[in-house]
């Protein structure tokens, strides 16, 4: 007898993988915490700064100075505790008079704030500017521009070589288009004869060299001759070298002696009288570098002349040249200016 078995279907088995995703960590709270507390700090400071801080401005009325004249606008600006910058306007009204001002009449504005003024400019005609210690190219073209015609005048000063030393006419004048400006551009020291101061006792030669616009420089030295007589010197004599420098001369301690010490002295011992250079006749920067190398300082007033070949030109001096007075002392000394 037969069997039969019926064959079973095969089991189809299905793995499935579940993944298992993890939740996000979250973030510390911390660092924000105390980035806020940072700003509340801050905060609190800088309301303390602003409410505990004494800043009190004093102020005042700005005064008018509409109508009045130039000098007198900025006086009164002044007694008032106010600063003035001026400003040149083309108007009809006559020239330098105050026309129009910033802030305004009446404002209230703090002590020691700059007013704006507006000054009548004549049309025709144009403010020289200041070119002191300007470079001499700079303050020629600057004049061209203007319409003025330069004309550089090359002056011994102490001032760097083509630097303006001075100008004419002065800052702020009004002068007609096409009219002259004289510019007074530094050549530098100049250069002057060494004077022969051999032979002679330590007071002649120092007065000597003194009046010729050197220093002096005193070294004491072994030799034959008279004890105080220069002996030798540097630079030698008739050379020649700047105005204002230094000469070194040998003196003599006497025969006999044999030290070699070196004293040095010089002439701007405040004690010592010496003799006042004679810088009349003379250019206002020449005649300053003479006498502040001699060691006086200079004080320069103005008179008026009606002479043009005294412009610029030292007419008078106090104390007179060739007087003595002590070193270190005022030399007052009167530049010609053609009004």
């Amino acid at each position: 007898m037969a069997r039969f078995w019926r064959r079973r279907g095969t089991q189809t088995r299905t793995t499935q993988e579940e993944r298992v995703v993890a939740p996000p960590r979250s973030r510390p709270i911390w660092p924000w915490l105390l980035l806020l507390l940072l700003l509340v700090l801050g905060g609190l400071a800088a309301a303390w700064y602003f409410t505990t801080r004494e800043e009190t401005v004093e102020a005042d009325q700005v005064p008018s100075v509409v109508g009045l004249r130039r000098d007198a606008a900025e006086d009164r600006l002044s007694d008032s505790g106010f600063e003035s910058e001026f400003k040149r306007l083309v108007s009809p009204r006559p020239s330098g008079t105050v026309v129009a001002q910033r802030p305004a009449a009446g404002t209230l504005y703090g002590k020691g704030g700059i007013v704006v003024v507006s000054v009548a400019g004549d049309p025709l005609k144009v403010e020289v500017p200041d070119l002191t210690g300007l470079a001499s190219a700079r303050a020629l073209a600057r004049l061209r521009t203007l319409g003025l015609e330069p004309r550089p005048q090359m002056v011994s000063s102490p001032r760097p070589q083509g630097e303006v030393v001075r100008q004419i006419p002065e800052p702020g004048t009004e002068v007609p288009r096409g009219s002259p400006a004289v510019v007074f551009v530094s050549g530098g020291r100049q250069l002057v004869r060494v004077p022969d101061v051999g032979g002679l006792p330590t007071d002649a030669a120092t007065s000597r060299l003194t009046a010729a616009g050197f220093r002096t420089e005193v070294n004491r030295v072994p030799g034959s001759e008279p004890d105080g007589t220069v002996i030798d010197q540097r630079p030698a004599a008739q050379t020649r070298a700047p105005r204002g420098s230094v000469v070194r001369i040998d003196v003599s301690i006497g025969p006999g002696e044999t030290s070699t010490t070196v004293v040095t002295t010089t002439t701007t011992n405040p004690a010592q009288r010496i003799a006042v250079p004679d810088t009349v006749g003379q250019d206002e920067a020449t005649a300053t570098a003479t006498l502040e190398g001699a060691g006086f300082v200079v004080r320069r007033r103005t008179r008026a002349v009606s002479d043009p070949a005294q412009d610029g030109i030292v007419v008078e001096q106090t104390p007179a040249g060739g007087t003595t007075a002590r070193s270190g002392s005022q030399v007052t000394i009167l530049v010609g200016i053609v009004r």
